[in-house]
C-alpha cells in the first residue's frame, strides 16, 4: 500500500455508481482510511493509467475534506479487465444483504457515529423485525404456506435513487411493479 497525491489520479471514465459521498466522508473523518483504493499502473492499458477501478466515491470524499494523499493498492490489468473489476466492484455491493437481527445487534452495541447508519433506521429495522416476528405469531408461515402479493409504497428522493432501489430488489428476486 501507497499514500498517493489525489491530483495524481484519474476516476474512471463513465462509472456509472453515484455514491453517497457526504456518508463516506463523515466515514473518513471518523474511522479514517481503513482500506485503500484500488488503482490501475497502465502499462498493460495506457489510457487507463493512475485510473482508479474501486474507490472513485471515496477518492471524491477524500477531496471534499481535504485529504492531499490516499492510501493506493496498485494492480496493472488491461481495459477490459479494469471494467470488469469497476463493474464488480459496484454490483457485489447491490447483491449484498443484511441478517437484520445480527446487524440491529451490531448497531446497538455502540455510537452510530461513522457507521452509515442513523437512529431513525435503526428504528425502522427494530420495528420491522417486530412486524416480522408478530405475523409469524399469527400463523404467516406455516405447512400450507402460499405466495401472496403484499404492496409496499417507497418515497424516494430522486429518480436516481428510485432506480437504483429497483435495480436492487429486482436482483434480490423480489418482483417490482
Amino acid at each position: 500500500m501507497t499514500q498517493v497525491k489525489i491530483t495524481l489520479l484519474n476516476f474512471y471514465p463513465g462509472n456509472a455508481r453515484r455514491g453517497d459521498i457526504d456518508l463516506v466522508a463523515d466515514s473518513l473523518k471518523i474511522n479514517g482510511q481503513y482500506k485503500p483504493i484500488v488503482v490501475n499502473k497502465g502499462t498493460k492499458a495506457p489510457d487507463l493509467a493512475n485510473t482508479i477501478l474501486a474507490g472513485n466515491h471515496t477518492t471524491m470524499a477524500a477531496q471534499r475534506i481535504g485529504w492531499k494523499t490516499i492510501d493506493v493498492h496498485w494492480v496493472d490489468v488491461d481495459a477490459d479487465t479494469a471494467r470488469r473489476i469497476v463493474l464488480v466492484d459496484n454490483k457485489a455491493n447491490d447483491a449484498a444483504t443484511y441478517d437484520l437481527p445480527e446487524l440491529t445487534e451490531l448497531l446497538g452495541d455502540g455510537p452510530l457515529a461513522g457507521t452509515g447508519f442513523t437512529q431513525d433506521e435503526l428504528d425502522a429495522m427494530l420495528e420491522a423485525m417486530d412486524h416480522q416476528s408478530d405475523d409469524l405469531d399469527d400463523g404467516g408461515v406455516g405447512e400450507d404456506f402460499t405466495t401472496e402479493d403484499f404492496d409496499l409504497t417507497v418515497q424516494c428522493e430522486s429518480a436516481g435513487q428510485r432506480d437504483m432501489l429497483r435495480a436492487r430488489l429486482v436482483s434480490e428476486g423480489f418482483t417490482v411493479d
